[in-house]
């Protein structure tokens, strides 16, 4: 694996957002409050259905919740390199409809860059591009997704690249053996969180990490 600040990669669980989940931004912010409580450690601010404005004003109540109770928690913003460095984020994550991991890198070289990855050929050029993580999707079958790689190929992706890879599709408690038996040693979450109800989204994160490691 590629050389890492293990003082600052500290997760190995990321939680992609959408307060779609939730009634309104409060009960969003509680159900953060409880998965950070619980020992998640890095979040991806993500909505794609609101205007930037909105997008911002989203991420400053997240960002906030983050700077009072969790110190510790990277925050990550879903393409936007603008907003990610309106709301003083660790970084980005980029796909191939954003812009180039290379410009970004060069321009903010502050940045830790995640980078959305559907084959092994993608997860190569991530990492000649300078992106620090990747997400490799799908791996296991979704609602919106008929496609997916499987564990198989999971593990040729992480065989192909030197930078943590994070296993993205369908993962949730029952299949994160499968994912480890691959060589993959991080996941990353969306409905197998934020669709619980709030007081059960610390037990599933709790859960979640005593699989992993």
């Amino acid at each position: 694996m590629q050389n890492i600040d293990a003082s600052w990669f500290n997760f190995n669980i990321y939680l992609i957002g959408d307060k779609n989940f939730f009634n309104n931004d409060g009960e969003y912010i509680d159900a953060l409050d409880a998965a950070f409580g619980a020992g998640l450690k890095a979040f991806q601010h993500r909505q794609k259905d609101v205007s930037v404005y909105d997008f911002i004003k989203i991420g400053e109540k997240i960002k906030n919740l983050i700077s009072k109770k969790y110190p510790d928690v990277k925050f990550f913003v879903n393409e936007r390199v603008d907003v990610a460095s309106v709301l003083s984020a660790d970084g980005v994550h980029l796909n191939i409809n954003a812009l180039p991991v290379k410009s970004v890198k060069e321009k903010f070289k502050n940045f830790k860059i995640f980078y959305s990855s559907h084959s092994i050929e993608d997860a190569v050029n991530a990492e000649e591009n300078g992106a620090d993580f990747i997400t490799f999707s799908p791996v296991f079958k979704t609602k919106k997704q008929v496609f997916f790689h499987g564990a198989d190929v999971l593990k040729k992706a992480v065989n192909a690249v030197k930078i943590p890879v994070f296993a993205l599709g369908g993962i949730n408690e029952f299949n994160i053996p499968e994912i480890k038996e691959s060589g993959c040693r991080f996941i990353a979450v969306q409905s197998a969180v934020l669709s619980l109800n709030i007081k059960d989204i610390g037990k599933e994160v709790k859960k979640m990490l005593n699989i992993l490691n």
